[in-house]
């Protein structure tokens, strides 16, 4: 027989990545190379979602499906966005991706009013990222953040990442701190009008119920989001054929 050496390499597909391991070495079936359980969803912005909901509700828990639900209209609305200013920039000709392409995409993508408080929330961000100093206000040698400077909760460097990945251009500085500001208004948007439908039904938790209720209620976020929601259910209709006619009180006594 042949003697085996110390390191025998063997491949083995864990996923969907094929990874070198050492034969000596147990394998983790089930488990990808972060650790993490293969079958379950990736949320982007958990975190970040999560400190949102209590600025609006600081009183109302969130379900581990309602989070992925919100976090997968975050990316939707993500994508719709970028896709719309990416195509304006190569109509302009430019070379770098700015606010204003981002500004021109929400107005373009988002319905109505709530793409007017979009871009009123957008052009603060901006203004008060361009105003700000670093590290001013944070203590002294303390860094501060894109988010800080911007006065937001969202991520500007990681949605700066998944723009410049998305797109494959410049990315100009006031562009992911405008964007993350209009994804951080969407969402608190959705989790205010799920936390009241949460709390009409004394629930203390919203889950994606709440969150389709919300959204079929309202008609700007209905028009934007029409999608189907995992575990939301329907809206309650009754066709008024269906509904039994009141009798009528006039007996046609003179």
């Amino acid at each position: 027989f042949k003697q085996k050496t110390a390191y025998e390499i063997c491949a083995c597909l864990v996923g969907s990545e094929m990874c070198i391991r050492d034969s000596n070495m147990p394998i983790r079936r089930g488990r990808c190379r972060a650790g993490r359980p293969r079958d379950e969803p990736r949320t982007l912005f958990k975190i970040y979602t999560y400190k949102v909901l209590k600025q609006v509700h600081p009183d109302t828990g969130i379900s581990k499906v309602a989070m992925q639900v919100a976090d997968d209209m975050l990316l939707e609305t993500f994508r719709r966005i970028v896709a719309t200013a990416t195509t304006l920039l190569e109509r302009s000709g430019k070379a770098t991706l700015s606010s204003r392409e981002v500004q021109t995409a929400v107005r373009l993508e988002l319905p109505g009013e709530l793409a007017k408080h979009a871009v009123s929330e957008g052009t603060k961000a901006v203004t008060k990222f361009s105003c700000s100093r670093d590290g001013g206000g944070y203590g002294r040698g303390r860094k501060s953040t894109r988010s800080m400077r911007a006065g937001l909760q969202f991520p500007v460097g990681k949605v700066h990442t998944m723009m410049k990945d998305r797109t494959g251009k410049r990315i100009g500085q006031g562009a992911p701190v405008y964007l993350a500001a209009v994804m951080e208004y969407m969402v608190a948007e959705i989790l205010e009008l799920a936390g009241n439908a949460a709390r009409d039904n004394k629930r203390a938790r919203i889950t994606p119920r709440h969150i389709q209720l919300a959204l079929r209620n309202d008609e700007e976020l209905n028009k934007f989001y029409r999608g189907t929601i995992s575990a939301g259910g329907v809206i309650p209709h009754i066709c008024s054929l269906l509904i039994p006619k009141k009798p009528s009180s006039n007996l046609g006594w003179y």
